[in-house]
């Protein structure tokens, strides 16, 4: 090698090492406690506080087998977890250009989710999660009382996060609609607006049953107990399929304040009820085999939960509880 080339190669080294001296300071001058979002031990997490500038708000509280939501219903635990995961693995990729971070600053401001992270009743954590970046493989974040927001990612996962920090109540909600073990369910009112006469009343207590007509409540003394405990066994777990977002609710009340077709009671031994209506979802221009426009959607119904709440449920899923008295009647 000539000297002329050694000279050149050398100063083209020499400019490699000043510019990896100065990203190393630049990077360093970032105080770790401003890009430090990932909380590293998620076990001891017990609070989870999410608030968007619409001020639509989520709580997650743990307890000791479940976690709650808003303080009053039991938060779907897969969708907490992957949000304790993200937590966990979540880590700055790259600080925003210094050129575009004043429009992110005030991207952030205008819309995004505040994140409260507790940990044994102490807040420990507080950011903010904006919108996606341009490519959607990162997500604009930054912490709370700074002026330096970041890109952050999960490494290996494609996609941006800020969905998994959604402030939606009904995403968060567990979909259940009964998860009740025979040893706490007392009694089950099935009425039938179709056969009325088929509506039926069963109470249990110490695996002793009872079979009543409804609503007269005539005691049924010539009944097979051993299906009557297979009925109340189907109440461990039922759960709708999906929250309804494409009904108006026009017509959803409409559909409330019509006949339903079952109505469904639970009563637990802590005093406790829990009720589901079952309505009629029109085909909405389904075709059956023949081509033919089918009334009613052979698959689906509306479910109303507690009178408070419509959502979609599955008679495959339900069937098993739309029977009438005379299947516990002895053959």
């Amino acid at each position: 090698m000539n000297k002329k080339n050694l000279r050149y190669l050398i100063l083209v080294l020499l400019v490699i090492l000043v510019l990896v001296v100065v990203a190393t300071q630049n990077k360093s001058t970032i105080k770790k406690e401003l890009r430090d979002f990932a909380v590293e031990d998620t076990a001891l997490v017990d609070k989870i506080f999410l608030v968007d500038k619409e001020n639509q708000s989520i709580l997650l509280e743990r307890t000791t087998d479940h976690w709650v939501l808003n303080s009053e219903y039991v938060a779907r635990q897969d969708l907490v977890n992957i949000l304790l995961k993200t937590m966990y693995r979540i880590q700055v990729k790259e600080p925003v250009a210094k050129a575009a971070q004043e429009n992110i600053i005030k991207s952030l401001a205008v819309k995004s989710t505040k994140v409260e992270i507790y940990q044994k009743g102490k807040r420990v954590k507080v950011y903010y999660v904006g919108g996606p970046t341009q490519d959607s493989y990162g997500t604009y974040m930054i912490i709370e009382n700074s002026s330096s927001p970041f890109v952050v990612e999960i490494p290996g996962f494609r996609g941006y996060l800020s969905t998994r920090f959604s402030t939606l109540e009904y995403e968060w909600k567990a979909q259940t609609v009964f998860a009740i073990s025979l040893e706490h369910l007392q009694e089950v009112t099935v009425e039938n607006l179709k056969n009325k006469k088929s509506s039926f009343q069963l109470t249990h207590w110490s695996n002793h049953f009872e079979l009543f007509s409804y609503p007269e409540k005539e005691p049924i003394h010539s009944f097979d107990t051993l299906k009557a405990k297979k009925y109340l066994m189907e109440f461990r777990k039922k759960n709708y399929s999906k929250y309804i977002e494409d009904v108006p609710m026009e017509y959803l009340d409409s559909i409330k304040n019509s006949p339903p077709v079952f109505v469904i009671t639970a009563k637990m031994n802590n005093g406790n009820t829990i009720q589901m209506k079952a309505f009629n979802k029109p085909g909405w221009g389904r075709l059956d085999f023949f081509g033919q426009e089918i009334k009613n959607d052979p698959d689906n119904f509306f479910l109303l939960l507690n009178d408070k709440e419509f959502v979609y449920a599955q008679y495959f899923v339900f069937d098993p509880l739309f029977v009438g008295r005379e299947t516990f009647l002895k053959e």
